[in-house]
């Protein structure tokens, strides 16, 4: 049977679904790519990624779909999204959507934290490259065609959706946890940030209402 994918969208809650799936998979059936400095990234995806600089990014690609398609992976997921693998099955994929004005505050408080941007909160929001991330991290992917679409702000409506369609026992963990600090709500900021994000909130809205 082909893997659960997560199309784990940056800052939208899904350490959460991962830790969740660490609890409830054997860590040998549970294949994660973060990028081939991060802990948490399997083995082979590191090898593919750190020893395979001079093979195309399809190529790559290809070994890490065959790779996850023929050694009984459960549960794959990465920023990078699965559509752009050949084994991808929509049918069974699940993502987690978050508010973008949420999500992208949240987003440079960590960048922030983790010495990632020196950027003020005003020109890290008008960056192109932080605008529409959770769109842009669907890839391919068009999210009416998964199998589950949730909302961050119904998490635990979320996890039992997945796993009633999927005949899991995934918990209902919350795992870096946090809101935009009470200095940045401001309704103008909010309505800015809105209309900087267009794309990703119009995918919000369309998974809240079917959350």
């Amino acid at each position: 049977m082909a893997p659960l994918f997560f199309l784990h969208v940056p800052r939208s809650g899904g350490a959460s679904l991962c830790h969740a799936a660490g609890l409830a998979f054997p860590a040998d059936r549970i294949f994660l790519l973060y990028g081939k400095d991060d802990a948490s990234t399997h083995p082979f995806a590191r090898e593919v990624m750190a020893c395979h600089d001079d093979v195309p990014v399809g190529e790559r690609l290809r070994l890490i779909s065959d790779y996850v398609s023929g050694t009984g992976v459960a549960f794959y997921a990465s920023h990078l999204s699965a559509g752009h693998l050949p084994c991808f099955d929509p049918r069974r994929a699940v993502t987690l959507l978050r508010r973008p004005y949420d999500r992208v505050l949240s987003h440079y408080a960590s960048a922030r934290a983790q010495g990632r941007t020196d950027l003020s909160l005003e020109a890290f929001i008008e960056d192109p490259r932080n605008q529409n991330v959770q769109a842009r991290a669907l890839g391919p992917v068009d999210p009416d065609a998964l199998a589950v679409v949730g909302v961050l702000d119904d998490y635990p409506a979320f996890v039992g959706r997945l796993n009633r369609m999927f005949g899991l026992d995934l918990a209902v963990i919350h795992r870096n946890r946090g809101n935009p600090p009470a200095a940045t709500h401001s309704p103008a900021l909010r309505a800015y940030v809105e209309r900087l994000n267009a794309s990703d909130m119009d995918l919000y809205r369309r998974a809240a209402a079917h959350a």
